[in-house]
């Protein structure tokens, strides 16, 4: 992006003439500072993150950033020929001055001196033409001398008795085509941009000029209504740059007692984490109120704009400091908590309930006085201090627990979950037949656990249950035997230990793979000494048991790609309930362990004229 903007202000800057593309170029700036400022905020955090990581600040080197020299250099060279253009156009305004001033004293004279009509008239046409011709003056100028040259013309217009060469019905129509324009004129009075309404009137009065007399009985009548018009514009105009005189010179009283505000803010003595946020939100709203208020007067506005960030700037860098030294604290504080850690691990697996119950309040209790160890660290030891305390106390309540009564009637809902399971009729579709099968198996998985005693016989009972359903299932062997496997998954998923059994069906296969490849490679040594002949009824069995072997092979070698997804799903599940359970444990986090480490803050740029604190002045002019 910011190379785009580099190429645009490069064209904009080669251009001769740069005053027509001051809008663009304004755009392109802002849009420039705005993409260094986010650069500059991003560095700025990450030099933030590395003293936090122990890194001297002396030793962070600022970056170079891409595109700036060549950003100065162009606007450097926009503002040199802009300045340059608006130089020129000051000068040609000021000699058009002296070239009007000129026409007025020689048209006075041709008034005061002349008596041939037709010299008279062709002199005028001469001066009018000159006059039309000079150009633009000096805005303070322009409606004294634009009067002067008017009353001059209107004079020179009646002390001729020119009136009496044209036609009436020329008269006529001057008097439509002035009145028209004097209809124009009040139009100016409803319009807002007043550097429009300034050209506009400027030109309207040059084409009064030209449109010629009218009737004398109208004159009066339409002069007195075309000035009071023109005048009216003046005052509009006037009126415009006196408010804003005005307003500006408001903005920097406003902006002053903002100075005053942030003078008194940043002169506070600050020693800890709440005070330094309260006093930052304060100083952060001074910068945002800061941005609403409008520009003043450029000289002063640049003034008040320097001292307000020189201030903001000096608050930043304090509390910089003090973070830094905090930040040392915080390694204390946290070398203190992994000792901490470190003795309740050595307690988790402990089944001395009362004593080790004793030792680890205490080591609770000398973890809150620890104080934080701030929030870089603080959530990180919290949570694995918590796991290990949680994984004690879930042992504790686990031996403790009373659960034979439950357990016997578990024994009981699965006893006739089997006999629903025996005496289930299969449904034609193998498919469906199926599908009910594995509601079987997630049911069984769900009423949980029975005594101990009899865990082996019942689970043996269900197994042989629902192994004879899915034999009597009218499907393909490799498709039934794919069905079976994913309902042993389904029952894996469902059970008290999946990873237990997924580590014992893990070492099945692999051990019934080890079976078939000694097979294969027997078979294939076998067959080596059969002739080639197709037909020997031997070589086909061999073949055929071969095959078999290799197909079984590598379902075995599906089934166990599919173990390993279930065992990656279950670590995804665990990896989100563990997720919810660090988000209980941070709500559960004293407000101390839950500081915030502050953000450089910097005042934001003031509508393209101010730049951020921390950042070179890019004030436009």
């Amino acid at each position: 992006m910011k190379s785009e903007i580099i190429e645009k202000l490069k064209e904009l800057a080669q251009q001769d003439k740069v005053l027509d593309s001051l809008t663009e170029f304004t755009e392109l700036v802002n849009e420039f500072h705005k993409l260094q400022s986010e650069e500059e905020r991003q560095w700025e955090l990450k030099k933030i993150e590395r003293i936090e990581a122990g890194e001297k600040p002396e030793n962070i080197e600022k970056p170079v950033y891409e595109y700036m020299e060549d950003f100065k250099k162009l606007t450097a060279l926009f503002k040199d020929k802009k300045k340059i253009e608006v130089n020129e156009i000051k000068e040609r305004e000021k000699g058009n001055l002296d070239k009007k001033k000129a026409l007025i004293a020689a048209l006075a004279d041709l008034i005061q001196n002349e008596e041939n009509i037709g010299r008279a008239i062709a002199r005028f046409k001469d001066i009018q033409d000159s006059w039309n011709e000079a150009g633009t003056v000096p805005r303070e100028h322009r409606q004294e001398i634009q009067n002067e040259f008017s009353n001059l013309v209107e004079s020179f217009r009646y002390n001729i008795n020119i009136y009496k060469e044209i036609k009436d019905h020329d008269l006529g129509r001057n008097l439509k085509l002035k009145k028209e324009l004097i209809e124009k004129l009040k139009q100016l009075l409803d319009l807002k941009i007043i550097k429009e309404v300034e050209e506009k009137l400027h030109a309207y009065q040059d084409e009064w000029n030209n449109i010629g007399g009218t009737h004398q009985e109208e004159w009066e009548k339409i002069k007195g209504e075309y000035w009071e018009t023109v005048n009216a514009v003046y005052e509009k105009i006037h009126q415009f740059y006196k408010s804003r005189r005005e307003e500006r010179s408001e903005n920097i009283e406003k902006k002053k007692a903002l100075i005053e505000k942030a003078k008194s803010i940043a002169s506070k003595e600050i020693n800890s984490h709440k005070s330094w946020k309260k006093n930052t939100d304060a100083l952060i709203a001074l910068q945002n109120e800061w941005k609403t208020i409008g520009f003043g007067p450029k000289d002063e506005n640049k003034e008040v704009w320097k001292e307000f960030r020189s201030i903001c700037n000096e608050f930043f860098a304090r509390k910089k400091e003090f973070y830094g030294e905090r930040n040392e604290q915080f390694d204390g504080v946290k070398e203190a908590k992994e000792k901490l850690i470190a003795e309740v691990a050595s307690l988790k697996e402990s089944t001395d309930w009362k004593e080790t119950t004793k030792r680890i309040m205490n080591i609770q209790k000398k973890w809150k006085e620890a104080g934080s160890a701030g929030p870089k660290h603080e959530n990180r030891l919290w949570k694995e201090f918590r796991g290990h305390i949680d994984q004690f106390f879930e042992s504790k309540d686990k031996h403790f627990k009373n659960a034979e009564a439950g357990q016997k009637e578990n024994l009981k809902a699965k006893e006739e979950l089997i006999k629903k399971i025996k005496a289930y009729k299969p449904v034609k579709d193998a498919k469906k037949a199926a599908e009910k099968l594995k509601e079987f198996a997630t049911q069984f998985a769900e009423i949980g656990n029975v005594p101990f005693k009899q865990k082996d016989k019942i689970y043996k009972a269900y197994k042989d249950a629902m192994k004879e359903q899915y034999e009597a299932l009218d499907l393909d062997p490799t498709e039934k035997e794919e069905i079976m496997f994913e309902a042993k998954l389904e029952s894996i998923r469902n059970s008290n230990d999946p990873e237990e059994m997924i580590d014992r069906e893990r070492r099945f296969i692999r051990r019934k793979m080890g079976k078939l490849k000694e097979e294969i490679a027997k078979f294939e040594t076998n067959m080596s000494f059969f002739n080639a002949d197709e037909d020997n009824p031997l070589l086909k069995t061999a073949n055929e048991s071969l095959e078999n072997s290799k197909a079984e092979f590598e379902g075995m070698k599906v089934q166990l790609t599919m173990l390993r997804e279930l065992e990656d799903e279950l670590e995804e599940e665990e990896v989100e309930e563990e997720s919810e359970v660090a988000e209980v444990a941070e709500m559960e986090t004293t407000a101390e362990n839950q500081e915030e480490q502050p953000q450089g803050e910097t005042p934001a740029e003031e509508e393209n004229e101010e730049a951020p604190v921390d950042q070179e002045d890019k004030t436009n002019e």
